[in-house]
């Protein structure tokens, strides 16, 4: 069984920021930050604008690797986030000892059309700062950063087991804008993290109030039977505290009363960064989004598949050599 975190955590920069243009267009906007060792890949220009959009991060990567051969290229953070033309997001992530932290906000939002903003900061050294990009609907946009030590490099340790060391790595961007009418906007940043008091009630944010998000620093897998076979997901919501612990935890959309159980204790053993309103450490909302797959494939099971598909084409080469004159 594969255990998937989707975390669906967003920040705001308080309750201004809003332009209203008269339109009544806007975008649900999926971001995802990728780290690629840029000293061993082919040089990337500033925008680089995709054929076709993929569906998943992981999706994404292949076709980038295949039509663009970077070298050791891994996501390190995907959001997304519904947001009016002219409306400010901050998002941030904690990459090794520091936090990323992204400030993105669309602009004339059009039926078909848009603009954005984005800048993008790292231990308090800007990596991306690009102002007026423009997508089409559905277009998916590569933006290249700078360097920082936010990498990771993976190795194999002793006793076989998978190690990570931090290294200096160059940021990569991928944008996509699905604009829609606003009545069809997902993930609104109030709805998806917002500060609160001790008692769970929203603080109101004023303009130019800066909001982080908590942050998970050490995730527990819900524990199920070996032999169980468990598919699907559960979202879970909670409090996180400004000790990083998270209480008041519910389900906002049950998979089975049992897996619903198990989640639930794992996810009260989550510890946090805690969220941050004007650099005071404050209780927050969080959600995030259990998903359940299936193992990938083994090695052994990949060659069988791999000799499988051998032998078939060779019987086929076979009868199209028997039909030919």
């Amino acid at each position: 069984m594969l255990l998937v975190f989707s975390s669906l955590v967003f920040a705001q920069s308080g309750s201004g920021g809003v332009r209203s243009s008269g339109r009544d267009y806007a975008v649900n906007l999926t971001f995802a930050a990728y780290q690629y060792d840029a000293a061993r890949s082919p040089a990337m220009q500033e925008v680089t604008r995709l054929a076709s959009t993929a569906s998943t991060a992981k999706e994404e990567i292949a076709y980038v690797k295949d039509k663009h051969k970077l070298e050791e290229l891994a996501v390190r953070h995907v959001r997304s986030v519904g947001l009016r033309s002219g409306e400010s997001f901050n998002d941030a992530v904690l990459l090794g000892p520091e936090y990323m932290v992204f400030s993105v906000t669309p602009r004339d939002v059009v039926r078909g059309f848009m603009k954005l903003d984005i800048r993008v900061r790292y231990a308090n050294e800007t990596l991306l700062d690009l102002k007026g990009v423009e997508f089409d609907n559905y277009e998916t946009v590569l933006l290249r950063g700078g360097k920082g030590m936010f990498g990771v490099k993976y190795f194999v340790g002793g006793g076989g087991s998978q190690q990570s060391v931090p290294t200096e790595r160059t940021l990569l961007v991928s944008a996509t804008a699905e604009i829609v009418p606003q009545a069809n906007l997902r993930n609104r940043p109030q709805q998806l993290s917002h500060p609160v008091d001790e008692y769970g009630a929203p603080l109101k944010l004023a303009d130019g109030d800066r909001f982080t998000p908590p942050v998970p620093i050490e995730r527990v897998a819900p524990k199920f039977e070996a032999m169980r076979a468990v598919r699907g997901s559960v979202l879970l919501s909670g409090v996180v505290t400004a000790e990083g612990k998270i209480v008041n935890v519910r389900v906002l959309r049950s998979l089975d009363v049992v897996i619903d159980e198990r989640a639930i204790d794992a996810f009260r053993q989550y510890r946090f960064s805690p969220a941050l309103l004007n650099g005071k450490a404050v209780y927050a909302t969080y959600r995030e989004e259990l998903t359940f797959a299936p193992p990938p494939p083994s090695i052994l099971e990949m060659e069988e598949e791999q000799r499988k598909q051998q032998e078939l084409e060779r019987e086929k080469e076979k009868e199209r050599k028997k039909r030919r004159p």
